[in-house]
């Protein structure tokens, strides 16, 4: 197993063009000055692969910017199915995180309704959603329930901004010229996760090229929506389970949640059982939320009905943008206990998310909602 972890501290520093020493002030300068050199990627085109650019643009400080970029799988395989076997991303610090989805029923996030916008060499549209959380499409999850992921990455240290995951064997992404792809990007420009460089994320996708017919890789996303982290009871586990539709072998994975989580951990599950998996059994772990690690190279088996088991670990503190008033203001119970419940914005909602990627995919792609 290989995790992808980010280098050194977690705090990120002040943007810079080329290779510039800068200093964050409110850190003070001296020993707080960092360098940062801007990520390059390759170019890919032909029946190598497609490269995906969204446009750089700044974050207000003390804002979220989550936006939704659409776009349709470029024709390079003369008209036959694209295979995918290495994606590599590049984002700029202060990411919070960066999904691929491929879009299937169309609720009240629209393509058509998006500002054209090119993405490298390929025109899309895309929808801002600013920090609007509570109207903006682009913000509410429900509007893409059913669109099954293709790639995460939630990496975007200063040191180290690239994720190059190479898939295992014989195993590659299918996709289909003329499919329509969102790429959604949600950067948090606060004290705790700073995006003073700007966001900029670069993705590219790499054909497969070896000569074994590939497997196709599935994927499976699951969510605890029930969570509730509450200044009276500051420290609550949230678990879940979910089920492969077929025999499988779990590749990667990574978890997902904000500021008030503490542990994120994964475990085979046989399917039945409500006894917590053994310790042992564990796959995958995270104890950073502002920088998970995603677990590739994994070969974990999960035979026919079978399937993972998932904790959330979190420890309540107080918001520090907003207020304990926001948070309640949000609350579906009205407890005014300072609870954080499910929500995108990092500062008074809270997540609990399983990205993980399987094969080979036989029925469909998995959800655990």
């Amino acid at each position: 197993m290989d995790l992808f972890r980010p280098k050194g501290s977690s705090m990120k520093y002040l943007p810079a063009l080329g290779a510039l020493t800068i200093c964050l002030p409110l850190l003070g300068c001296g020993t707080d000055e960092r360098t940062f050199t801007p990520w390059v990627l390759e170019e890919l085109r032909g029946d190598a692969g497609f490269t995906l650019r969204m446009p750089e643009y700044e974050v207000p400080p003390s804002k979220d910017s989550q936006n939704c970029y659409f776009v349709r799988v470029p024709d390079i395989a003369d008209g036959g199915d694209v295979w995918i076997d290495r994606i590599e991303t590049a984002i700029n610090p202060g990411s919070h995180h960066m999904n691929v989805f491929r879009v299937k029923t169309i609720k009240n996030l629209r393509p058509e309704d998006g500002t054209p916008v090119m993405l490298g060499d390929y025109e899309g549209t895309v929808i801002e959603g600013g920090d609007d959380f509570d109207h903006n499409p682009c913000w509410v999850s429900p509007n893409w329930s059913d669109w099954p992921l293709v790639a995460n990455s939630q990496k975007s240290d200063v040191d180290d901004t690239k994720t190059n995951w190479q898939l295992p064997g014989a195993v590659a992404i299918r996709l289909t010229p003329g499919e329509m792809l969102m790429v959604q990007t949600h950067y948090a420009n606060h004290t705790d996760q700073p995006a003073e460089f700007g966001a900029r994320v670069g993705i590219n996708f790499h054909s497969y090229k070896r000569s074994p017919p590939p497997v196709e890789m599935g994927t499976l996303f699951a969510t605890k929506q029930s969570i509730r982290v509450c200044q009276s009871r500051p420290t609550p586990t949230y678990s879940g389970t979910c089920r492969f539709p077929n025999a499988a072998t779990i590749t990667a994975a990574n978890g997902h949640f904000h500021q008030r989580g503490e542990r994120f951990a994964i475990y085979p599950w046989d399917g039945a059982s409500i006894d917590h998996p053994p310790e042992s059994s564990m796959f995958y772990e995270s104890l950073s939320w502002d920088e998970p690690p995603m677990a590739i190279n994994l070969a974990v088996p999960a035979p026919i009905n079978t399937g993972i088991w998932w904790d959330c670990d979190y420890r309540w503190s107080p918001p520090t943008v907003e207020t304990c008033a926001d948070v309640n203001a949000k609350d579906p119970l009205q407890e005014n206990d300072c609870c954080y419940t499910f929500g995108g914005n990092t500062d008074v909602g809270e997540h609990c998310n399983v990205f993980l990627y399987y094969y080979p995919k036989v029925e469909s792609d998995v959800f655990c909602l």
